[in-house]
């Protein structure tokens, strides 16, 4: 798309690949701006969001024993994925979980960096 067509899209637009590299969450090109979305942006920004919430649970268990609440912090990340999982997720339990899961994980950077940037995609999305 041209930058003209990004400027005139008065959606959510969410692009690019979500990926997780040595623990850190890239939500590429994720922007946010108002008016009416379409269901396909929307629909493709929420499947990057289950994708950066599976990412971040596979995060969480593989360090699990590195954190004092490991198996509680890895159990959030399933219910966050539970609700990405439903027709209309909701933003506010979607961001209690992420809000339990912040403070677990502050000591290790590339984790926390990984809830930051999903929650602020729920923010936008949701």
């Amino acid at each position: 798309m041209s930058d003209t067509g990004r400027a005139n899209n008065s959606g959510i637009s969410a692009g690019g690949n979500v990926s997780i590299d040595n623990s850190a969450v890239a939500l590429d090109h994720s922007t946010a701006s108002t008016g009416p979305q379409t269901t396909a942006d929307h629909q493709a920004a929420i499947a990057e969001l289950r994708e950066a919430a599976r990412l971040l649970r596979e995060q969480l268990r593989a360090h699990q024993d590195e954190y004092e609440d490991g198996a509680e912090l890895v159990d959030a990340a399933g219910h966050i994925e539970e609700e990405l999982a439903q027709e209309e997720p909701r933003r506010n339990v979607l961001l209690r979980w992420l809000g339990f899961i912040a403070p677990g994980v502050q000591a290790t950077a590339a984790i926390a960096g990984d809830v930051a940037a999903i929650q602020t995609s729920v923010n936008s999305l949701l």
